[in-house]
């Protein structure tokens, strides 16, 4: 009776141990692969980090499942071998990863890793004149306007009639709101130079890159030429309505199409006039601008700048008039509503152009965002168990 008490104990110590072997076997392994997968993203691309803050690794499947497989067997080695008392030695017979929901290139990824930067205050950029951009501003290399993330985009996705028609936002709406849209909005204006403002961490290959975002022209000529001209049919648009809205205005337009035309004829003349006056504000408008000054989004009585004897004369200048009222968006204000207007993945997929482009230029020549990653998925089996793994940024 005693014996088979002994024996009984010792099958179940047995099983105990043998129980407690499989778990901690389990528990090693499991830490192992984790380990891994971390000691991948690691190795993030630092140009990208430190200039876009944008956390991704730069690799292929391929060379990160050699990876995986290199980091774990070396720790199990060390397992297997050695003075270990380990019961259960641990060999892994499969590893499978995938890339292909991680990209960077994937619209989805970029903007939440766009996202989770907002999220923490900035440090303080250079002056403004420590920073530099490279290049003509013209992109005429092949290879590289080939492999641009944007390439397959439709020409035509930023339309300021199509904009306009549908209504343009508040003012308060695009500065305190702060919907996923504002905030990719944000983190643009914060990291890419426009034509009257530097912003990059590091030397650019554009100039006017924020214009670029919303026009994507192979130079910073036409990008800015783009955006005049916008602006210009905007501000041609609300400047008529403002004329035809302001009864002071409206009664100076019909007294001299009277003057110059008695009778039926003066209505045509009037809407002449109206259009002229509208025309000549909105080059004064462009002007102002591109100076550097503010120009009022809706035009009242003391921010219009011309009166109708001047626009009518057409005297040339290439100074400018200043209204009365100074206040008003500038330069950066407009681009902002803008770019609140642009299509979502034309907007996102050039401002991975732009830290391709920038990123190729200064620090890794064969750097392409299609090569980078968020994070990775991989499953492995150890001694017919099976472990399976996501990890990213």
């Amino acid at each position: 009776m005693l014996a088979m008490i002994w024996v009984s104990l010792i099958l179940i110590a047995v099983v105990l141990v043998n129980v407690s072997a499989i778990a901690s076997n389990y528990s090693y392994c499991d830490g192992v692969l984790q380990l891994a997968g971390r000691a991948v993203l690691s190795e993030y691309h630092k140009a990208l980090k430190e200039q876009y803050g944008i956390m991704a690794f730069k690799s292929y499947e391929q060379e990160v499942r050699d990876k995986l497989l290199f980091y774990v067997n070396s720790s199990l080695k060390g397992k297997a071998t050695g003075n270990s008392l380990t019961l259960i030695k641990p060999i892994l017979s499969s590893l499978r990863c995938d890339l292909l929901s991680y990209s960077l290139a994937d619209a989805n990824n970029f903007e939440n890793d766009i996202i989770d930067y907002m999220k923490y205050p900035k440090i303080e950029k250079q002056k403004n004149e420590e920073r530099t951009y490279q290049g003509k501003g013209e992109l005429i290399n092949h290879k590289i306007i080939n492999n641009l993330p944007s390439k397959n985009l439709e020409e035509e996705n930023f339309n300021i009639g199509t904009i306009l028609s549908n209504g343009l936002p508040s003012w308060s709406e695009l500065i305190h709101s702060n919907t996923r849209r504002l905030i990719v909005d944000r983190y643009a204006l914060e990291n890419f130079n426009y034509r009257l403002g530097m912003e990059s961490k590091g030397e650019t290959f554009f100039k006017n890159e924020l214009e670029y975002i919303l026009y994507g022209k192979l130079s910073d000529r036409e990008n800015q030429d783009e955006f005049i001209k916008d602006f210009r049919t905007m501000r041609l648009i609300l400047n008529s309505a403002h004329i035809y809205a302001d009864f002071e205005k409206r009664n100076q337009v019909l007294e001299m199409a009277e003057l110059m035309t008695p009778g039926p004829q003066a209505a045509i003349t009037a809407v002449a006039l109206a259009e002229a006056w509208a025309y000549a504000e909105t080059r004064n408008d462009a002007k102002l601008l591109v100076a550097g000054e503010n120009v009022a989004l809706y035009k009242n009585k003391q921010n219009w700048a011309l009166d109708l004897e001047s626009a009518v004369s057409g005297t040339k200048t290439d100074g400018y008039i200043k209204s009365a009222d100074s206040k008003g968006l500038n330069y950066k204000d407009y681009i902002r509503l803008f770019l609140y207007c642009e299509q979502r993945e034309a907007k996102l997929m050039r401002m991975m152009d732009l830290i391709q482009i920038n990123i190729q230029g200064s620090f890794d020549e064969s750097f392409y965002i299609k090569d980078c990653y968020i994070g990775l998925k991989y499953e492995a089996d150890i001694n017919g168990q099976e472990y399976g793994y996501v990890e990213n940024y």
